[in-house]
C-alpha cells in the first residue's frame, strides 16, 4: 500500500475519527493532491470531491476577486450542497463546475457510507473548520512544482507562475494553511 495512504490511515486512527469524516487535502498546484486522492479512492474506496468543481462562476465573483484571498471559491455551495448534508447523513448530490467553459456540468452523488476527501487548493480554509475533521497539506519544492506545471501544460505555465501560484501562496501564508494542517506530506 502507498506510504501516503498509510499516513492518512494513521491520521484517522490517531485522531480517533468516526462517523461522517471529512478530510481536506490542500497544497500548491502541481503538488500531487489529485494523485494522492486518486490513490486513496482506489485503495480505500473513499469519496473524492475535487475543489475545482467549486470555483465561483465568473459573473458571481467580486470585481476585485484577485485581491481577496480565496474569493473565487464557492464555499457556500460546498457547505450547503455537500458538507452540511453529508455531516447530517442526508442524501446529497452536487453539480460540478468547469472554470474553462464557465459552465455547470454533471451531477455527482456523495456516498454517505464512505469517508469524504475534499482535495485541491483552498480546501483547508478555516471557513470549513466546522465540517473538516482533519487537514492534510501536500508540500512541494518550487523547482519541482515548475517542472510539473510545465509538463502538465506548457502553454499556460507562465500564467500559472505569474498569477495562480502567487494567488495560492497568499492564501497559504495569510491563513497559515501549512501550520494548521494535521499532516504534511512532502513530495
Amino acid at each position: 500500500m502507498n506510504e501516503n495512504v498509510e499516513k492518512i490511515k494513521k491520521l484517522i486512527k490517531d485522531k480517533n475519527l468516526v462517523g461522517q469524516i471529512i478530510i481536506s487535502i490542500d497544497g500548491p498546484c502541481g503538488g500531487g493532491k489529485t494523485t494522492i486522492a486518486d490513490i486513496i479512492e482506489k485503495e480505500l474506496g473513499f469519496n473524492i470531491l475535487h475543489m475545482d468543481d467549486f470555483y465561483l462562476p465568473f459573473d458571481k465573483r467580486d470585481k476585485n476577486w484577485m485581491n481577496i484571498t480565496a474569493s473565487h471559491m464557492d464555499y457556500e455551495r460546498l457547505i450547503e450542497n455537500v458538507l452540511k448534508p453529508y455531516k447530517e447523513r442526508v442524501k446529497t448530490n452536487y453539480v460540478s463546475y468547469d472554470c474553462h467553459s464557465d459552465k455547470y456540468l454533471q451531477e455527482i452523488p456523495i456516498d454517505l457510507d464512505k469517508i469524504l476527501i475534499i482535495e485541491g487548493s483552498y480546501t483547508s480554509n478555516p471557513l470549513l473548520d466546522k465540517y473538516v475533521n482533519a487537514k492534510i497539506f501536500v508540500d512541494i519544492d518550487k523547482d519541482e512544482q515548475i517542472k510539473r506545471l510545465t509538463k502538465r501544460n506548457p502553454k499556460v505555465v507562465d500564467k500559472f507562475l505569474s498569477m495562480w501560484v502567487p494567488f495560492e501562496n497568499r492564501y497559504f501564508q495569510e491563513l497559515k494553511i501549512k501550520d494548521i494542517s494535521d499532516l504534511v506530506i512532502s513530495v
